[in-house]
Order: structure tokens, then C-alpha cells, then sequence
């Protein structure tokens, strides 16, 4: 007679892991969605930053506030944002200090998931992202 094979303490949690797994896939999908939406706020931040920093540079060396609004406009539009949606202020000369000028930039954000995020209490609908950049003149 052959001897029966011991039976050990792994055999009664099979499946164990099939389990865990399923309680943790949707966390990781919500983490997923989440770090997906907030880094295109954070790219589209980025965008306005650097359009307004090309429109007060253009400012600065001594051109008029509507060549400075359509260089932050066009630095917008060909990097991706939607032009008609990007709304620009130029100050020249900014009342803040004396020989300075200032270009904001500022655009409402869309999220891709507004329902998770809104849902989780992360993010509200809609935000207003803004890139504000001030130089000294130049001429």
C-alpha cells in the first residue's frame, strides 16, 4: 500500500490570491484614473506657464500688448491647448512695480473622469488653471 501524501496548511487557501486581487484591482484603476487626470492638469499648467513667459518676453522688449496677447495665444494653440479657450491679460507697465510688465494666461481645465474625482471629493468641476509670468522692461 502506497502512503498517502500529507496534506499541508497552503492547501486550504486556494484561491486566496484570486481574492485579494479582485479587492485591489479597482483601487489600483482609481489610483490609475487619478494620476492620469491630474498629470494633464498638471502638462496643461506647464503650457500656460510657458505661453505667458513668451508673451512677456515679447512685452519686454518693447512691443505693443496686442503682438504680446497673440505670441501667448499662438504658443498656446501650438502646443495643444484650444486658443479660442485661452483667455490673456497683458499688463504694461504692471502697477505692481516700476519698468515691469506681466502676462497671465488662464484657461478652464477639463477633467476626463470629472465623476470619479468629484465623487471621491478630490476635484472640482471645471477648475481654472492660470500661468502668470512679470519681466522688467527691456527698451
Amino acid at each position: 500500500m502506497l502512503p498517502r501524501p500529507r496534506r499541508t496548511r497552503l492547501a486550504g487557501q486556494r484561491g486566496t490570491a484570486l481574492i485579494e486581487f479582485a479587492l485591489v484591482l479597482p483601487i489600483l484603476i482609481v489610483l490609475t484614473f487619478m494620476v492620469v487626470d491630474f498629470g494633464r492638469a498638471f502638462f496643461v499648467k506647464n503650457l500656460l506657464d510657458q505661453a505667458s513667459r513668451e508673451g512677456a518676453r515679447r512685452l519686454a522688449v518693447g512691443t505693443d500688448n496686442a503682438s504680446a496677447i497673440s505670441i501667448t495665444k499662438f504658443v498656446a494653440s501650438a502646443s495643444g491647448l484650444d486658443s479660442s479657450r485661452v483667455t490673456v491679460t497683458a499688463l504694461n507697465p504692471d502697477p505692481s512695480g516700476p519698468n515691469q510688465v506681466r502676462i497671465t494666461a488662464t484657461t478652464t481645465f477639463n477633467w476626463l473622469y470629472p465623476g470619479l474625482l468629484s465623487y471621491l471629493g478630490l476635484a472640482r468641476s471645471n477648475p481654472t488653471l492660470t500661468g502668470t509670468c512679470a519681466m522688467r522692461r527691456e527698451y
